[in-house]
Order: structure tokens, then sequence, then C-alpha cells
């Protein structure tokens, strides 16, 4: 008889968190060992798993970790489907829930649990309960990368629970990308401060005017991020494209990917770039340098310094050859390191321990 493992994830959205859920669940290696399915609210993450073949489940609380209706749908769903492993993605309420009904419980934590986060949690509405969960509400955390490991660490989880499991991609999705068109740079993820994509707008000034930039994703700083454009005279140089939902279509666009980050866990859609063969430049902080190797699959600079951001970009716009080998063996690095074959072995042994244990 298979397992039975119920993924929680509060998202809406496909972001990091909802890429992995789909990469993950869409993998043999995974659902010819264990019946999977997913709950979480209705939204963009929700109708693409039912496209994908994949149970959805829905509950209520839309993008919030923990609401007493979450739980007490969430607690009804635990009791109806009976899972014997919860696997959450941040959802404090799908932990509660699955803790009441005796489940084992997986927790991956996808973005990096800095210092600064701690102290700003704890001064939020359930924020001593959202630190006391990641001690005391799984069995296993999942962490995305060393980095997250350490943070974890840190933040009071007990390193004998935790596992590395780096997120990964299916590169045969990313075989036909066409070659990377000359003079354009690409970026995309959530339009938040985090992300540091208002860096990479003073990093384009310093740029030559024939070097233009698209930028994909959502997010609170959308408005923030065109007025500066437009106030340093971008406005023709930078494509705003909202929420991509074909990654690798995105990808055919640019020519170089950049990450200029405050903050990263791992960086999957680093790991997208680097399959389609793209050269990356991204800030050294985080899991990213386990992810990008300085001057062997891409550029890691500081973050928060436009002008070193400016200097890795118009390295590779400059140097052609530069840029083609770094994308090759960045594309080789995904394979042999990054798959999402090799992350379904991953979990799927980590799920097996826990049933057996």
């Amino acid at each position: 008889m298979k397992g039975r493992v119920l993924h929680i994830c509060s998202d809406t959205n496909i972001g990091g968190a909802g890429r992995y859920v789909l990469t993950l669940l869409t993998q043999p290696r995974l659902t010819e060992q264990f019946d999977v399915a997913v709950a979480c609210p209705e939204g963009d993450l929700a109708a693409a798993l039912r496209r994908a073949g994949v149970p959805v489940y829905l509950f209520p609380g839309a993008d919030r970790s923990f609401s007493w209706q979450a739980l007490r749908s969430l607690t009804g769903l635990m009791r109806r489907w009976r899972p014997q492993i919860a696997h959450t993605h941040g959802s404090l309420a799908g932990r509660v829930a699955a803790a009441l009904a005796g489940a084992r419980i997986v927790y991956t934590k996808h973005g990096l649990a800095a210092a600064e986060e701690r102290a700003v949690q704890l001064r939020e509405p359930n924020g001593l309960l959202k630190r006391a969960s990641v001690a005391l509400l799984a069995d296993r955390i999942v962490a995305v990368s060393e980095a997250v490991k350490a943070a974890l660490i840190a933040s009071g989880a007990a390193p004998e629970r935790i596992r590395v499991i780096p997120g990964g991609v299916d590169p045969a999705l990313y075989a036909a990308v066409p070659p990377p068109p000359a003079g354009v740079v690409g970026a995309l993820g959530r339009l938040e401060r985090e992300k540091g994509f208002d860096v990479l707008l003073d990093a384009l000034a310093l740029l030559p005017g024939q070097v233009r930039l698209v930028l994909g994703g959502a997010g609170f700083e959308r408005d923030a991020l065109a007025s500066q454009a437009a106030a340093l005279g971008l406005q023709d140089r930078v494509r705003m494209t909202g929420f991509v939902p074909d990654v690798p279509a995105f990808l055919g666009e640019v020519g170089i990917f950049v990450l200029p980050s405050r903050s990263e866990g791992l960086g999957l859609v680093l790991l997208e770039a680097m399959a389609a063969g793209r050269p990356v430049v991204a800030s050294r902080v985080g899991g990213i340098p386990e992810v990008v190797v300085d001057e062997e699959t891409g550029l890691l600079v500081p973050p928060e310094d436009p002008r070193a951001l400016a200097a890795a970009l118009e390295r590779l716009l400059a140097d052609s050859a530069l840029a083609r080998r770094l994308g090759e063996a960045g594309r080789e690095r995904v394979k042999a390191f990054f798959s999402a074959r090799r992350m379904a072995e991953q979990t799927a042994a980590l799920y097996e321990e826990l049933i057996a244990s």
C-alpha cells in the first residue's frame, strides 16, 4: 500500500514555494511510491496543480500562515483524508492541524530566516507561536540550502531534525529555450525589497543606453520600481511583464539573468536560468553561493552595490565567450546537483524514514 502525503501551502500565487511543490509532485519517483495531494487556497497555484493532475483540496486563509478558519478546515481534511505525512510549506495552521491528527510533520523552509526577521516576528501577532512551531511542530525540517539550515539552528531548531534538500528543476523543460539574445538583461521574482530590484535599476542606469531590462513578477513594489525607472530616465529601457506563467518562454527573451537579492534561501529562479544555459549574475547572500560558483557558473557581487552589479553585467555583455562558457557550465551544474529527479529521490527517502520510524 502506498504511503499518503498531504502537502499544505497557504500561497495562492506560484512563487518559489509553489514551483517547488509543482515540480516535486509531478516527479514519477515520488508519485509512483506515494499518494500525494495538496491543500491550498484557491488561486493560481491551485489551478496549476489541477492542470498537472495533482489532487487539490481547498481551505480558506489565502496567503496567511495561520487563521482559525484554515485550522478548522485543515483539521477536518486531516480526519477525512488521513495522511501519514503532512508536508507543510510555511503553513502554521497546517502544522497544528497535522499535530492534532497525529500525522508526521515535514516543514520545508524556503526562505532565509535571518536574525532581523526573527526580531520582527517577535513583535507580530502569533510571532512567538511561529518561532515555537519551528522547534516543536515538525518531525523533520527540510532546509533548501546549508545557509537556511544554519539560520534554522540559530532560531532554535534541533540540528538532528533538519535535512538539506535543495530545490530542483527538470532540465528537459529548458532544453528548447533558444540561444540568448544580445543586450537584454532579465530578472524575475516577487517585486519586493528583499529581491533588490531597485539596486538593479540603479545598476542599469550605469550601463550603455542600448542595454535593456525585462523584469518579470508581481508584488507590492511594482509602482515604486516603475517610478524609480522613470526618475532614472529608464522608462524606454525597462519592460515590466507582471506575473510570468511560463518561465522557459521568459528566459528565451533574455541573454543574461540577474538576481540582486538582499536575502535569499536558495534562489530557485537561478536554477531555472542556469538550466536554460543563461549566464547569471547574483548577490553573494544566503544560499546563492551554493548554487552559483563564482567565475565558473556565474558571477557573484556584493548586495546593495549597483556599481559592482553594473560592472559584472558589463563584463558579460562585452565578452560573449565568457557568457557562453558560464551559461554552459551552469546548465551542467543543474543537471548534476539540482535536478528535480534528485530532489524527488531525497524527499522520498525522507518520507520512507518517517513512515518507518
